[in-house]
């Protein structure tokens, strides 16, 4: 397996390398019949995901600023970007984890919104497990980086569900797995909510996948 974000951001604290974008899901192409039929890209299943614990952005350009616990997603050209912390439960060990990026349209939310413009590009930056975000972070002060080097970019837009990496939980299982989303070239801001049409990056639970090597034996 290549490669959990950014979206990331997270792929790098629990699979075996660098990843590989797995799928990314066009409006209506979805395994739930109500998908298919109202055109969201994705939807969660209830007690079997994760919201981030913990949001927080970081600035470049203003170094040592501490912008602490937030609800958004911010994120501008080379500057600021976003880091996402979830708590993974040990209880979830025999767990596959499935990190996402849903990305609905705006005619579809109810409850939340999102500026964006620009061509798109993302990158993620995974940090060790257990080194997670706080009040006291920012661009000089963040988690320790974990054990891969940033991720390539991926294209995001509107109206598209993308899975960004699906692995073995327990390497992040009863602590948090963090990472960092940033992007070259776009100004993107969301509010993450999981009412009506998820929007957001979220960790999501399933049992009885295939665990690939090096966790489990060929």
């Amino acid at each position: 397996m290549k490669g959990l974000i950014t979206f990331a951001a997270l792929a790098g604290v629990i699979t075996a390398a660098p990843w590989q974008l797995v799928n990314k899901r066009e409006l209506g192409d979805h395994e739930w019949t109500r998908s298919k039929r109202d055109g969201c890209p994705g939807y969660l299943t209830p007690g079997q995901f994760e919201f981030p614990h913990y949001i927080t952005q970081v600035s470049k350009a203003n170094p040592d600023k501490a912008y602490g616990p937030q609800y958004n997603g911010v994120f501008t050209p080379n500057d600021v970007a976003s880091i996402f912390s979830f708590d993974v439960p040990a209880s979830r060990a025999d767990a596959n984890c499935t990190l996402e990026f849903l990305f609905p349209k705006q005619s579809q939310l109810k409850t939340s919104s999102y500026t964006y413009s620009g061509p798109g590009s993302f990158f993620f930056k995974g940090y060790n497990p257990g080194s997670c975000p706080g009040p006291q972070t920012t661009w000089n002060n963040q988690p320790q980086p974990g054990p891969f080097p940033d991720f390539p970019p991926i294209h995001m837009e509107p109206g598209f569900a993308y899975t960004i990496d699906v692995g073995p939980c327990f390497v992040g299982a009863g602590t948090c797995v963090a990472g960092m989303t940033y992007t070259n070239d776009t100004h993107f801001e969301f509010f993450q909510d999981y009412d009506e049409c998820p929007i957001g990056i979220y960790t999501s639970y399933s049992y009885g996948l295939p665990c690939p090597p090096p966790y489990c034996p060929a």
